[in-house]
């Protein structure tokens, strides 16, 4: 009697047995083509047959992703998030080997900044036993080599299951992309199409944050908080006043940021606060653990340095509080409740700060309000084409005492983001 492919006999081709076994796992089915990859990858001569075989479908797999609308950070994200670190270790080289795949210039500059963060190094090469049992954490023969396949088939059916995203911008090899919904359709111009900020206008911002963080005074540490929100204010009218010259309308990006548990509600809380403060708005996909910010690309980069700074500083303060009650309910109503408030508390700075900033131009409010406005609309704009389902979600906060320590921490916030960026080059945004 003839045996399907799940046998070891020399007709059933390694590649049909990945394959079969990839598609039980996105199915959610057992699968016997395990077992035979697993006696094929502790054969010596099957080994790199088969580590061949799973890189193909791995690499693929994240090309398929790129053409969905996901990029590196977020599919690296995702993969930890649900599978665990080895099998976001394995992704990463799958990353990096599938950007092998195109020329440096054909990579955007963004999946650069993101390749680089995760660690996929592009000039990766092949083991002994192939790259793929190596970056799982296998090996020769037992269960190492069994473990390695399993982390590898589970890591490209869960890659392959991944739904539709908004397209953002450029992916590798089709540079013309553009921002746009799961379906067809454009929604803005591409997300390099825009420059972003000034990087002398980061370093100086930088700097502002950094005397901020250096401070004992409270007082001293929210004037240089308000000077850092009106120096990225003043370059962005500059640049809307320049758009307008040239008769250039509003040109919407779209980034992701993680957001993370625990608080997550209460972090996104913050992120929405930074971004509208910032002419940009922000949609919370809680399943896949990261929000997604329209604007445009100066105002993002503003909105990715404040809020990296505000959310290390919130949760430093958070922890250095001690809640009335020690028990762990308390504790979490405390924190949920300080967090909500801080988010609150800062969006009323950050808006007077940016405020001020436009009441102080001399060519006034009356000319740059309506190229402002123009650059919210827009923000929304490309936000409903993207999220045409969008719903509003709302935080509770039941705890006084954590909601007046929230209160608190933000009037002496510091925007301490450089104590994370003091050693990254400021172009480093969008990670």
């Amino acid at each position: 009697m003839q045996q399907g492919p799940s046998a070891d006999a020399g007709g059933a081709a390694t590649d049909t047995l990945v394959e079969a076994a990839v598609a039980a796992a996105v199915a959610g089915a057992a699968s016997s083509h395990l077992d035979a990859l697993v006696r094929r990858g502790a054969a010596g001569d099957g080994a790199l047959e088969v580590d061949r075989a799973l890189g193909r479908v791995l690499v693929e797999g994240v090309a398929g992703a790129w053409r969905r609308g996901w990029q590196p950070a977020d599919l690296h994200r995702v993969v930890e998030r649900r599978a665990g670190r080895r099998h976001a270790r394995l992704a990463a080289v799958a990353i990096g080997r599938e950007a092998q795949r195109h020329p440096e210039r054909a990579l955007p500059p963004r999946w650069r900044l993101q390749l680089d963060a995760i660690g996929a190094d592009r000039r990766r090469s092949a083991g002994a036993v192939g790259w793929v049992v190596a970056a799982a954490g296998g090996g020769r023969g037992g269960d190492r080599v069994r473990r390695a396949v399993e982390v590898a088939v589970a890591t490209a059916a869960l890659v392959r299951s991944l739904p539709p995203l908004p397209l953002l911008g450029p992916v590798p090899g089709r540079p013309g992309a553009t921002v746009a919904g799961p379906g067809p359709g454009p929604v803005g111009a591409g997300a390099d199409a825009a420059p972003g900020v000034d990087p002398r206008v980061l370093r100086k911002v930088t700097a502002l944050l950094a005397k901020a963080e250096s401070t004992t005074f409270a007082g001293v540490a929210e004037a240089l908080t308000a000077k850092a929100q009106q120096l990225m204010t003043r370059h962005a009218l500059d640049r809307a006043l320049l758009d307008a010259h040239r008769g250039a309308g509003p040109r919407v990006a779209g980034r992701r940021i993680g957001i993370d548990d625990p608080y997550a509600r209460a972090r996104f809380l913050l992120l929405d606060a930074v971004a509208e403060a910032n002419r940009c708005r922000a949609v919370w996909t809680r399943q896949w653990w990261f929000a997604t910010v329209f604007g445009d690309e100066a105002d993002l980069d503003a909105v990715e340095l404040l809020f990296t700074s505000l959310l290390v500083q919130a949760t430093r303060a958070m922890v250095a509080e001690r809640p009335p009650a020690a028990s762990p309910g308390a504790t979490r109503s405390f924190r949920q409740s300080f967090l909500v408030a801080f988010a609150g508390r800062i969006a009323e700075r950050l808006a007077r700060a940016a405020g001020d900033e436009v009441a102080r131009r001399g060519d006034g409010g009356g000319a740059l309000v309506p190229l402002l406005q123009a650059r919210r609309d827009a923000a929304e704009a490309a936000l409903r084409a993207a999220f045409p389902d969008v719903r509003t979600t709302r935080v509770t906060a039941r705890d006084r005492a954590g909601w007046a320590a929230g209160v608190r921490a933000a009037d002496r916030a510091e925007l301490d983001a450089t104590r994370v960026l003091a050693d990254r080059d400021p172009r480093q945004l969008g990670r």
